[in-house]
C-alpha cells in the first residue's frame, strides 16, 4: 500500500514534466513556422529582385521582332540567368548558368549580370570571345581570395552571341555552351571551349574560340542552359537529354516563336510530371 502511495504522488510530477515537455515542443514549433515564414518570404522577395535585374519584355521587343525566353529556377530563384544588349552596330545575347540552385546560385548570377553589364557597355572589343576572356579574368580576381581557404571552384557556364543586322554576321563564343541554329529544317550546332568561366583552372591564360557565319534571313538560334536536357521524367526516371532536345527543337523551328515557347514548356512538363525539377532551366530562342 505504501508503495502504492508514492507511486500516486509521483504522477503530479510525471503529468507536470509531459506537459513542459509539450509546451517546449509547442513552442519549438512555433518559432519553427515563424522562422520559416520569414525565410520564405525573403526567398519570394528575392525573386522579384532578380526578376527585376534580368532584361525586361521591352528590352527584348527592342532588339528582336520575334524571340521568346523559357526561365525556370529550380527553387523559386537561381543560378541561370539571360542578357541581352546593344553595343554599336551589334545586338548581343547571352544565356549563363552559375554553379549551385537557389540563393547561392542567385548571388553569383547576379554578380555574373553585373560583369556582362561592364565588359559588353564598358569596355571596347573586336570579336565576342574577348567578353568571355574579360569575364574569365574578373571571375578570378573575384574569387581568388578562397584559394587560401582550399576553396575556388565557383564557375559560370555562357554562351554569348553578336548579331550584326546590316552583315547578317552572327558571332559566337560559348565556355561549356553550344548554339544551335536552324533555317528551313537545317540544324547546326557550334560547342564552345570544354571549359567554363572561372573555377579551377590549369592554364594561366585561358582563350576562347570565336565562331563566326553569315546567317540567312528567317533563322532561328537557340542558346540554353544544361537544365532542361539534365531533367529527369517520370516514370522511367530518365534525362531528357541531348536528343529529344534536339529533336525538340526541330520540331518547333518553325513556329511562331511565342507558340514555340508554349510547346517546349509543356514539353518539359509533361516529361518532368511529379518528378522534382533538377535544376534551373533557361532556355532562349531568337529569329534573326
Amino acid at each position: 500500500m505504501a508503495i502504492a502511495i508514492r507511486q500516486d504522488r509521483r504522477q503530479p510530477e510525471k503529468w507536470m514534466l509531459e506537459q513542459g515537455s509539450f509546451l517546449q515542443l509547442q513552442n519549438d514549433y512555433q518559432q519553427l513556422l515563424r522562422n520559416n515564414k520569414e525565410l520564405m518570404d525573403g526567398i519570394h522577395y528575392s525573386q522579384l529582385i532578380q526578376q527585376g535585374i534580368l532584361p525586361q519584355e521591352r528590352h527584348l521587343k527592342r532588339l528582336f521582332d520575334e524571340y521568346f525566353v523559357l526561365f525556370k529556377p529550380q527553387n523559386i530563384i537561381g543560378g541561370d540567368l539571360y542578357w541581352v544588349g546593344q553595343k554599336g552596330k551589334l545586338k548581343i545575347f547571352a544565356v549563363a548558368d552559375c554553379t549551385g540552385h537557389g540563393v547561392s546560385g542567385a548571388l553569383l548570377s547576379v554578380l555574373a549580370l553585373s560583369f556582362l553589364n561592364y565588359v559588353i557597355l564598358g569596355k571596347e572589343f573586336v570579336e565576342i570571345h574577348e567578353v568571355l576572356e574579360e569575364l574569365d579574368k574578373k571571375w578570378i580576381e573575384t574569387f581568388h581570395q578562397g584559394v587560401e581557404y582550399g576553396f575556388d571552384n565557383d564557375w559560370m557556364e555562357i554562351g554569348i552571341c553578336a548579331f550584326n543586322s546590316e552583315t547578317r554576321e552572327l558571332q559566337f563564343s560559348g565556355a561549356f555552351n553550344k548554339l544551335t541554329c536552324v533555317h528551313e529544317n537545317e540544324m547546326t550546332t557550334i560547342c564552345g571551349n570544354r571549359y567554363p568561366i572561372g573555377g579551377w583552372q590549369l592554364e594561366k591564360t585561358r582563350t576562347y574560340k570565336n565562331h563566326s557565319q553569315i546567317l540567312p534571313e528567317n533563322t532561328m538560334v537557340y542558346l540554353s542552359s544544361d537544365g532542361f536536357k539534365d531533367q529527369f521524367g517520370f516514370p522511367e526516371g530518365k534525362r531528357f537529354g541531348t536528343k529529344r532536345m534536339t529533336q525538340l527543337i526541330s520540331s518547333v523551328a518553325h513556329l511562331p516563336a511565342a507558340r514555340q515557347k508554349q510547346v517546349v514548356e509543356a514539353a518539359f512538363e509533361s516529361w518532368k510530371g511529379p518528378e522534382v525539377q533538377t535544376d534551373d532551366v533557361c532556355l532562349m530562342g531568337v529569329r534573326l
